[in-house]
């Protein structure tokens, strides 16, 4: 009976593993996606590269963000500076990270407002000094989120609190590092109150009909364009950081679907055996003709059995099926080449020892944490979920638990998985979605699991006493 118990709570750990990581892989990019504006992740980033920038000017003026967007028409273009600050109020203050921003800002990145308005292209125009701040802090300054139309110092300069926006966010965006910023303003209005301001971070929307590369290569060459070494910016492409990321949720959904199909592909191949044992069984005796008459109900039994497996075979192939993305530069004109292996690992770590310099934008620490927390539920969901629904079913096989009961259980694991990993993902802040496709993949691994262990062991449909 113990050994009973802990195979159905393996099972159950495993289907909320499985679950929960699919769940949460998909509203990781979802949110990903969200936080990134109107435009999602179709867009290049553009940040300087202080690394290799040592200027103390480097970056853009304003005249040259102007001319950058002008090249870059009719696609928008959203820019930002960003510096740190003591803002006050009153008797209060507290350090702040403040972003000049221009009227395309909330395009390119998600702003929840929480009350008012956000910085509009008026605002930038007129040179307004007013300013959204974060939850964080007007709790800090004012104690209270209803701020607006109350003054706040920034730069040693008034401004007017014109709206408050969620700066807690999302588990995802509580990764970023303080990447979200406290306090936005007019950019034209922080290079007034701030002398050593400069535009580090450009955000270009994409050409939806261009490819990956070449859209880096166009960003460069504005940057040509307008005197701006390309050597001085790195830049980012949110299609490529997304296809690379999601390819997680694609190899999870595929290691799933390939574990049923192989366990369907056997069970086909076991019933294919019974049936050519049957018959040979019966022709010692009969000839063809009777043997096929006498055990004819069987026959068509396993014949239609191995029908339908082959069905969901084909169905889950055509399910879980993608094309992996390789980036270019990491294909070899050989296979079996050493030394191509050897200079890619050899440039990761002087990339690594390169990137110790640089200060990434909030984009690439936003798609950096969507990586690391979707490795994270990759991981738990492959290399933990699904071993350990595995043993719990062969363990439930072992102890000859029948199938009838097996299934049983699964049927109330599923819902309460699902809600446990709902729970979870409310509790992170995201919106847990999970589609028809990964209940599906992960339905057919469940169920076909548990008719191969019990097939392999003898169970039958008859209630048994547990040992």
């Amino acid at each position: 009976m113990q050994r009973s118990r802990l195979a159905s709570l393996l099972v159950f750990a495993g289907v909320l593993l499985v679950l929960a990581s699919m769940g949460l892989l998909s509203s990781v990019l979802d949110d990903w996606e969200q936080a990134n504006g109107s435009f999602r992740l179709n867009k290049l980033t553009v940040n300087i590269d202080r690394s290799v920038a040592s200027a103390a000017d480097a970056g853009l003026s304003l005249r040259d963000a102007g001319q950058l967007v002008k090249a870059w028409s009719p696609l928008p273009v959203a820019y930002s500076a960003k510096a740190q600050t003591r803002a006050a109020a009153g008797a209060a203050s507290a350090v702040a990270d403040v972003f000049g921003v221009n009227g395309h800002y909330r395009d390119f990145a998600e702003v929840r407002l929480k009350a008012g308005t956000s910085i509009a292209p008026a605002s930038v125009d007129e040179h307004s000094r007013v300013a959204v701040i974060g939850s964080r802090l007007a709790d800090r300054l004012f104690r209270s989120g209803q701020v607006v139309g109350k003054p706040i110092e920034l730069f040693g300069a008034a401004f007017t609190i014109i709206g408050v926006y969620d700066s807690e966010g999302s588990l995802l965006r509580q990764m970023t590092d303080d990447g979200i910023p406290d306090v936005l303003i007019p950019v034209t209005a922080m290079f007034d109150v701030h002398a050593s301001a400069r535009i580090d971070t450009l955000q270009l929307a994409a050409r939806p009909d261009a490819s990956v590369d070449s859209e880096g290569e166009a960003a460069q060459r504005v940057l040509e364009a307008i005197g701006q070494p390309p050597t001085q910016f790195r830049v980012a492409n949110g299609v490529l950081a997304f296809t690379r990321i999601a390819q997680l949720r694609a190899l999870l959904l595929f290691g799933c679907g390939a574990i049923a199909i192989v366990m369907l592909a056997q069970l086909t191949y076991r019933l294919l055996g019974r049936a050519y044992g049957l018959l040979r069984g019966r022709l010692l005796t009969d000839d063809w003709s009777d043997a096929l008459l006498s055990e004819k109900r069987r026959l068509l039994t396993s014949v239609l059995a191995m029908a339908g497996m082959a069905a969901c075979i084909a169905g889950l192939w055509e399910l879980i099926r993608f094309r992996l993305y390789i980036p270019p530069e990491w294909v070899p004109e050989q296979v079996i080449d050493l030394s191509f292996y050897m200079d890619k690992l050899r440039s990761l770590w002087q990339q690594q020892a390169a990137d110790g310099g640089y200060v990434p934008s909030s984009p690439e620490r936003l798609a950096d944490a969507a990586g690391r927390l979707a490795g994270r539920l990759f991981a738990a969901g492959a290399l933990l979920g699904v071993p350990v629904f595995l043993l719990g079913i062969r363990l439930w096989a072992m102890v000859r638990v029948p199938l009838y009961l097996q299934l049983q259980q699964l049927f109330f694991c599923i819902p309460a998985a699902a809600l446990a990993a709902f729970a979870a993902a409310r509790w992170a802040g995201l919106y847990y979605r999970i589609e028809p496709l990964e209940y599906a993949v992960a339905g057919a691994l469940f169920t076909v699991s548990i008719f191969y262990f019990t097939s392999t062991k003898g169970v039958t449909l008859s209630h048994e006493k547990n040992s």
